[in-house]
């Protein structure tokens, strides 16, 4: 049996099932909270927490940080730290996706979405407006949600609940219940955030916003069932996980994106 090792984030663990499909039984170490989920994955049969005695056979760490080195790997992820903190600084070229450094470390060809269980098409219009970061957050939800001409449904986490009660959904829900409020989806927009890879990975096309991030840094990997929705400023990106407060003080970056250009984004790929 082939053991994975990826703690967090969400988004994270959800760009694992590229992998692990591949790699025949795997038991797969990571924090509780995401226990659920990664039981979902492709060729997933046994969910270690990090205090778990190991199971033999082969390890890969797709985390890569001083927790998971204190496990014995057989190979582990390149993280390109200095790559990426040199794409913030000087604006040079990106890290390599993050599915094609899981692939490498595995030995495997990534797969494409979906990786768990596809949801039901519908004509919902699906909204992930929060973000842990608040440079992350783009502030024209109740305006895209109004142009839409069918259902709208929201999810989100802890924090979020006030805007997204408002757009009719449920936060702080738990995975079951964000699968469950993602069934009769048409596509999803977030911004650069695990619920984006979550509605990829359940079959979702998907609209990512990208503010301090770029699609280019690693995380975006959908070709045609995703657009990503940018604007080409010098300044990004600005940050490798979005921050506080904008560092230039304008926000432009998602500030300018409007709901008639994210709009047009959703309806190309329904």
């Amino acid at each position: 049996m082939t053991t994975v090792i990826r703690f967090s984030s969400l988004g994270d663990i959800v760009l694992a099932g590229a992998v692990t499909g591949q790699l025949g039984e795997v038991s797969f170490r990571t924090l509780p909270r995401y226990r659920e989920l990664a039981l979902r994955l492709p060729g997933v049969v046994r969910v270690l927490d990090p205090g778990e005695p190991a199971v033999g056979g082969r390890v890969i760490d797709l985390h890569n940080n001083l927790r998971s080195r204190q496990y014995r790997a057989d190979v582990r992820v390149s993280r390109q730290d200095w790559r990426r903190r040199a794409r913030v600084w000087f604006k040079a070229s990106p890290a390599e996706p993050v599915v094609t450094r899981y692939g490498r470390a595995a030995g495997v060809e990534p797969s494409a979405p979906p990786w768990l269980p596809p949801v039901e098409r519908g004509s919902r219009l699906v909204l992930a407006p929060g973000a842990a970061h608040a440079t992350k957050r783009w502030p024209y939800w109740r305006e895209l949600a109004r142009a839409w001409d069918g259902p709208v449904i929201a999810v989100g986490g802890p924090g979020e609940e006030g805007i997204v009660t408002e757009l009719g959904g449920v936060a702080e829900a738990g995975f079951e219940r964000t699968l469950e409020a993602m069934q009769g989806g048409a596509v999803l927009v977030a911004g650069d955030t695990g619920l984006l890879h979550l509605g990829a990975a359940v079959g979702l096309p998907v609209v990512g916003l990208f503010g301090p991030t770029t699609s280019d840094d690693g995380f975006y990997c959908y070709g045609d069932r995703g657009r990503a929705v940018e604007l080409p400023l010098a300044c990004r990106p600005c940050s490798r996980f979005g921050g506080p407060t904008c560092p230039v003080g304008d926000h432009a970056c998602l500030r300018e994106i409007h709901p008639d250009q994210v709009l047009s984004a959703v309806r190309s790929l329904v």
